[in-house]
């Protein structure tokens, strides 16, 4: 039996509660240990990530201040790392980090002052070949052993392999102090989770206790920090100190970091809830008569005349710590500006463009003021509200103008500020963009405008998404600016949007089951009733009823219904699968879906647009939908031919093909085998090429539709199934058609656009056909949106009838198009009108855009009935004709209506409880 050295303790140690550290540092998988990397005397972060091409990064540690910016220490560090320590086998004050490669290559990392890393690939070789080996230090020494057997090795600075032995089972050791002989205790854990004092010959000590599976033991000084200590331990031997975050794995290590001779606790966590999973929090060890405990710049005594917290570097919990806020800090004179240590102050630099008046910027920015001041969150000294600290930079001039904003944050925010101030670019442009829990970003806007988008994308910078972390946007009982629908008006009028308090919160919506009785009274949601959405209401007492699909019944319940569009609908996931030189079409087939589209080889001509056409006609081409999300290689239908916009149908067992080409319009039957297509020959059906073809099956029969460009009529005949004549439409068309069928009313439906009056230009219509000896003959007119509707354009539509009760006794009709565009925009959005049963709004129609205003494209979409959804496709327009142009995209909820929950979300305690300090959390080296 082995002793254990006893400290003399007077007086012991305090932990302070912890603070996040760092954030997302080190995931799980990774090797997380604490030491001085650069012989500053302040304890770094480092970690080994040890799968494939093993790498190393570091965060050193700022003058104990916060932890710098990681970095890349080192990248491909040899090949599965199989384990990894660090300690000051070479240097005593610049430590070393050691790796285990192939059972028996040790590789060694280390800095210089400066932190520039040096890889040592074959520092040396153990004298036996580990399969499950680890790596630990006792003091200088580093220890590499065998689990299974305790076998192992000690090694010095000159690699002299001494042999030892562990006992077996041991999966990490720590050094806890040196005997009068010279040899080290080290507290061992073993495979079980029990904690026991060994030597490096093999004898076993005292049990000191156990930890959870997921935790290690961690030494601080003399101290052994346990899950279960067990009593009556001649050790030193502590519980681990509670933290104000859910249990989860971790990985613990003790370092200095603040330069004061503790070794403090630091807690690279592995949780599993919403952003402080990946939190290090750091456990500072304050021993008695320490002047200045929390190593914030203010002693103890005057944190004590201030109020302010001397165990908590920020008392309020900003990132900025409080001897900044009092004595400044790298020549930004924080009590100048107003700061607080008692109150949230945030600081944030101003870069106007030139262009931009001043003045309007600045009284912008005392409304931005007062509206941070405003917010009902307390503040340690019991105030509310947070201080925002403008500082108006020179103005933004010349070629710098044309700058991202990312490379002018970086120009504009001086280094030595990074880890303490925001900064903001402010262009004339309407909208921004900004960092999501970063330090930059721009906006701009005219007016009201400014004052929105400001909040909107510091938000971005504090943290905030635009979905309260919820998977869908838009949703319309999410209050908050932070949210496209509300991000200039809410309840009527720009003056009330802000970030969201949570207070509807209990009020979670899922679009597949939706309960049209609100748990909450008519005035906590008549927001609903206002833009963008207009929802309409019925007050219900305690509860409000609301028509999600505006079929004019209100409080049904089990409802299905896209209900967050107002900024703009989604497809749900996209997937790139292909490139496309022309609008794509979706058929479904056998149950499988299939993708058309055509592409030609040749170079493009960046003067025109890079589309398929008579002078450079493309190749035809097929894709199959294997199982959600993977598509089948793309095969060939027809080479070099195609000169336009491909449709098809599946008819008589085989997907019938039409496309025009420089010798008409051609169609063409294709069999799939499951292996391979069968592409028949196909056969000219006109032989005017400029015709645009669409086709459906209708009465048993498949019939053709060819618009003419020239003239707007529109022919048709029956292409398989039968035979007859071509006749043609009586009503023109400034588009193409699209024909669908109404299988409740055995009806033909051709989406169609005509120029209602010269301030209506092309507006989308549908008009409905009941086939008479033959002929199509005309039976009713609708304009989408009603008479005077906004819609308008002259891409071909494509149309979809879906007869489900759910959607009332007549079904309900989609009218999928590109947005209007022409010569000076040759690209536009993509739209989906559909019907809807309250016909006092909008003439019984709701029109949405597809995913953005980035979304765009030069052809139309496609869309189908798939999968219980509509498959949806589009063909990608990259403006600047970068790689991205011309992709052609899949996405699988063209019905926009999305299984996962949404709802509101509390953005102030999110923003006061982990954004403004994680925002700014790493401190750049001086």
């Amino acid at each position: 039996m082995i002793g254990v050295a006893v400290m003399a303790i007077f007086a012991a140690p305090t932990i302070a509660p912890p603070i996040p550290w760092a954030s997302g540092f080190a995931p799980a998988g990774s090797l997380a240990f604490v030491a001085d990397m650069d012989g500053d005397g302040y304890a770094d972060l480092i970690r080994v990530v040890p799968q494939g091409d093993s790498f190393i990064d570091v965060s050193f540690n700022v003058e104990g201040f916060k932890a710098g910016r990681p970095t890349r220490a080192l990248s491909n560090w040899g090949k599965d790392c199989q384990s990894a320590a660090v300690g000051y086998l070479e240097d005593s004050k610049r430590a070393s980090v050691v790796g285990l490669f192939d059972g028996d290559s040790l590789r060694i990392a280390h800095c210089d002052s400066a932190g520039k890393f040096e890889d040592v690939p074959e520092w040396t070789k153990l004298p036996l070949k580990f399969s499950h080996g680890h790596l630990g230090f006792s003091g200088a020494d580093l220890i590499a052993w065998e689990e299974s057997s305790g076998k192992g090795f000690r090694l010095d600075a000159k690699k002299a392999a001494a042999p030892i032995r562990l006992p077996p089972g041991v999966v990490s050791i720590q050094s806890l102090s040196k005997s009068p002989s010279g040899s080290a205790e080290l507290v061992c854990q073993f495979k079980n989770g029990s904690v026991k004092v060994a030597s490096a010959g093999g004898a076993t000590g005292e049990t000191l206790g156990t930890v959870v599976k997921g935790h290690n033991p961690v030494v601080a000084d003399a101290a052994v920090y346990l899950d279960a200590p067990l009593k009556g331990s001649k050790a030193d031997v502590r519980k681990f100190p509670p933290s104000y975050l859910p249990d989860s794995p971790c990985i613990w290590a003790s370092g200095d970091v603040d330069k004061d001779g503790d070794a403090d606790l630091f807690q690279f966590r592995f949780g599993k809830e919403a952003h402080t999973d990946s939190d290090v929090l750091m456990y500072r060890t304050i021993s008695p008569g320490e002047v200045d405990s929390d190593h914030d710049g203010l002693s103890n005594d005057e944190e004590a005349k201030l109020g302010s917290d001397p165990y908590k570097p920020d008392t309020a919990g900003d990132g900025i710590l409080d001897g900044w806020k009092v004595n400044g800090y790298r020549g930004l004179d924080m009590k100048a500006l107003g700061c607080n240590p008692r109150q949230v102050d945030i600081i944030c630099l101003i870069s106007r463009f030139s262009d931009v008046e001043e003045k309007f910027v600045q009284d912008t920015f005392k409304k931005v003021v007062a509206y941070y001041k405003s917010l009902p969150v307390k503040n340690p000294d019991g105030t509310t509200g947070w201080n925002l600290h403008p500082i108006f930079l020179a103005p933004v001039t010349g070629d710098d103008m044309k700058n991202s904003w990312w490379a002018n944050r970086d120009k504009f925010i001086p280094s030595k500020w990074k880890g303490i101030v925001h900064w903001m670019q402010i262009g004339r442009g309407g909208g921004g963009q900004a960092d999501e829990l970063g330090d930059g970003g721009g906006c701009g806007g005219g007016g009201m405008a400014l004052y929105a988008t400001f909040i909107h994308e510091f938000g971005h910078q504090l943290g905030l998404p635009h979905s309260g972390f919820y998977g869908p946007d838009g949703c319309p009982v999410y209050p908050s600016l932070m949210n496209y629908p509300y991000s200039y008006t809410l309840n009527g009028s720009i003056n009330n949007i802000g970030y969201s308090d949570g207070r509807l919160s209990k009020m979670v919506v899922k679009e597949t089951d939706l309960d049209e009785v609100l748990p909450l009274p008519y005035e906590k949601v008549k927001f609903l009733e206002n833009a963008p959405y207009h929802y309409r209401l019925k007050p219900n007492g305690a509860t409000t009823l609301i028509d999600w699909n505006w079929n004019g019944v209100f409080g049904e319940h089990h409802v299905k219904a896209d209900i967050n569009y107002a900024y703009s609908t989604t497809g749900g996931r996209r997937d790139i699968i292909d490139k496309t030189q022309c609008a794509p079409w979706l058929v479904v087939h056998n149950g499988k879906a299939y993708v058309l589209f055509a592409k030609s080889d040749k170079p493009i001509d960046p003067k025109v647009a890079p589309s398929i056409g008579p002078d450079r006609p493309g190749t035809l081409y097929l894709k199959r939908l294997k199982k959600p999300y993977e598509w089948e290689p793309t095969q060939t239908v027809n080479i070099g031919v195609v000169t336009g916009d491909p449709t098809a149908a599946s008819f008589g067992g085989k997907i019938v093909v039409v496309y025009p080409t420089t010798a008409g319009i051609l169609a063409q039957d294709v069999e799939d085998s499951g292996q391979s297509i069968d592409a028949r020959t196909p056969e000219v059906i006109n032989t005017d090429g400029t015709l645009v073809p669409s086709v459906c099956v209708f009465g048993g029969k498949l019939w053709l539709f060819l618009w003419d460009t020239k003239t707007q009529t529109t022919t048709y005949q029956i292409l398989r199934g039968g035979a007859s004549e071509p006749q043609t439409l009586a009503d023109k068309s400034v588009s193409p058609v699209g024909p669908t069928v109404d299988t409740i009313k055995r009806q033909l439906i051709l989406g169609m656009a005509q120029d209602e009056d010269d301030a209506h230009k092309a507006h989308w219509q549908i008009r409905r056909f009941e086939l008479k000896a033959g002929k199509f003959v005309d039976a009713s007119m609708e304009w989408i949106e009603g008479p005077k509707g906004g819609t308008h354009g002259k891409s071909r539509p494509v149309v979809l009838f879906d007869p489900d009760k759910s959607n009332g006794p007549n079904g309900k009709i989609y009218y999928f198009t590109l947005g209007d565009h022409g010569t000076e925009n040759p690209w536009s959005c993509c739209y989906v009108s559909e019907q809807i049963g309250d016909k006092t709004v909008r003439g019984g129609w709701r029109t949405k855009r597809f995913y953005d205003e980035w979304t765009q494209s030069r052809s139309a979409p496609a869309a189908a009935f798939f999968g219980g959804d509509i498959i949806y496709s589009y063909r990608w327009v990259d403006g600047g004709r970068g790689d991205s142009d011309n992709q052609l995209q899949v996405a699988y909820r063209g019905s926009g209506i999305e299984p996962e929950p949404m709802g509101d979300f509390d953005d102030l305690s999110f923003m006061h409880d982990f954004g403004i300090k994680h925002s700014i959390m790493y401190l750049n080296r001086s």
